[in-house]
């Protein structure tokens, strides 16, 4: 396929030229839920998700980890022996042939031999940091056509468990936006959390109220699930992109 669509269509378009692969009830719904954490995923509406490169990903071995006490612990263990230099804003990175000079918003300069540029996409977007010479083309073409998923995390923190052993709750729904995921952080740290976590279109949505209506929203998918589910004690929300 030379043209690339999205996971979206395509579906649509299995679903259209083979009507008798069609799902109907709790099929339809659980159908709908792996689209959801497949959202999830990258962030995003399946809409937007590309069929010729969602899957183009390298899993390193071992599974999927918990940082139970944070990135703080791996960062400090990388940073020993290294000079970092924090607060200083890069505005300009000019590539000689035998150096590589990164000025910063106070007007001092790092001269190294070589630089690895590791920012943000949206800071790339932005375009708040002048490269000279200038980027490639086909790379400036990729800054644009990406664009930066949304994530949140609403964290539920209760006084007790009263949900069962498992790693997530989840909710389906007859569509992705209406689907919800909770991560249990009890299993792997013995606190009474969950972890509400909405992506794409919901999660911009979701970003539009208030912490409290927020909150209140988390809630009313847990009752979903578990619909005597105590009142949480506290909750934190968060905005990943």
């Amino acid at each position: 396929m030379k043209e690339d669509i999205s996971i979206a269509k395509a579906i649509a378009i299995v679903l259209e030229r083979n009507p008798h692969l069609r799902q109907e009830g709790i099929a339809h719904d659980v159908l709908q839920w792996y689209l959801c954490r497949m959202e999830g995923w990258f962030a995003t509406d399946a809409d937007a998700i590309s069929l010729q490169c969602w899957d183009q990903e390298v899993l390193l071995p071992g599974g999927h980890g918990l940082m139970v006490r944070g990135y703080r612990p791996v960062i400090n263990t990388l940073a020993k022996g290294l000079d970092i230099r924090l607060g200083h804003r890069v505005v300009e990175i000019v590539r000689h042939w035998n150096r590589v000079e990164v000025t910063v918003s106070n007007g001092k300069t790092f001269v190294a031999d070589a630089a690895v540029i590791t920012v943000p996409l949206g800071v790339l977007k932005s375009n708040t940091i002048k490269f000279e010479p200038r980027l490639p083309e086909w790379k400036e073409e990729a800054i644009r056509e990406l664009s930066v998923g949304v994530e949140n995390k609403i964290v539920l923190h209760f006084s007790e468990v009263f949900w069962p052993n498992v790693e997530f709750l989840g909710v389906v729904s007859s569509t992705t936006y209406g689907c919800s995921y909770f991560l249990n952080l009890h299993k792997a740290t013995g606190h009474a959390v969950l972890v509400y976590m909405p992506a794409g279109r919901l999660a911009c949505d979701i970003e539009k109220m208030s912490d409290e209506a927020a909150a209140q929203f988390a809630f009313s998918q847990l009752k979903k699930i578990l619909p005597n589910a105590a009142e949480p004690v506290s909750i934190s929300t968060h905005i990943s992109v």
